[in-house]
């Protein structure tokens, strides 16, 4: 493959030299071989033949090399778009939804739900609705009917950020629910756990819950709004075993 763009390059720089140094190109390449190359030299019309042809030699190549050109660049692979506030925040696509449910925690877990891994954290300035995006996010639809779905409804004109001292992300299976938030505060520490089950019965018959756990990464990406007694200060944010959340640093989108 290199030796045939050796002689094309060859071939389109002979063109080129033939288009505009017609004479010059004869004496190199064809006088030696005349007897009395003065006498033989061709004459104009000889000339602006050789350089038409030379010229149509030419728009061949550009035209080969433009077309080639345009395939090499359509082969390149499409730049990758740039990231987005919310994927800086809480990864890629799905973007997040507010569960815009009021929390009640439990004291403690009921076995019938499963765990969810809570993937990070950002604190809410309810007094100043800051960060300010949170108010502008899509409101989670939940499968079904959601009969014992987490938390309360807010009251009419109200939202569930309002009340809010921070945010939590998890992302559940697209076909299950939050379904129970257990809280435990000190003056060190908030730790938080999540369980997911089945939004209710399906044809009279109860779910088997154990199908949500390990969460999902093509599943709704959730922020629940979480209420303490206290706002969260210099307390770290854990997890029940008392492993630290990871708290996210609030982009504003632009």
């Amino acid at each position: 493959m290199g030796f045939l763009y050796f002689i094309a390059t060859l071939l389109a720089l002979g063109f080129v030299w033939g288009l505009f140094w017609p004479r010059s190109q004869w004496k190199v390449l064809a006088s030696w071989a005349r007897r009395n190359p003065n006498e033989s030299e061709p004459g104009p019309v000889a000339y602006g033949v050789h350089r038409a042809l030379s010229g149509l030699g030419v728009a061949t190549f550009a035209a080969v090399g433009t077309f080639a050109l345009g395939d090499y660049v359509a082969s390149l692979p499409a730049p990758e778009p740039p990231i987005t506030a919310l994927q800086a925040m809480w990864g890629s696509a799905p973007e997040p939804q507010i569960v815009d449910r009021v929390i009640a925690p439990a004291s403690a877990a009921d076995p019938a739900f499963v765990p969810e891994a809570i993937n990070g954290y950002q604190v809410f300035d309810n007094e100043r609705n800051v960060p300010s995006y949170l108010a502008f996010l899509d409101v989670y639809k939940a499968p079904g009917n959601n009969p014992g779905y987490l938390g309360a409804t807010p009251g009419l004109g109200f939202s569930a950020l309002d009340s809010a001292e921070l945010v939590i992300n998890l992302r559940v299976k697209a076909q299950c629910v939050p379904r129970q938030t257990v809280i435990f505060e000190s003056e060190t520490a908030v730790q938080i756990g999540v369980y997911s089950g089945l939004p209710g019965t399906i044809g009279g018959v109860v779910g088997d819950n154990a199908f949500c756990a390990r969460g999902s990464l093509t599943g709704p990406s959730l922020l629940v709004p979480i209420d303490l007694a206290a706002p969260i200060g210099e307390r770290e944010v854990q997890n029940l075993d008392g492993t630290p959340i990871l708290f996210v640093q609030p982009v504003e989108p632009r």
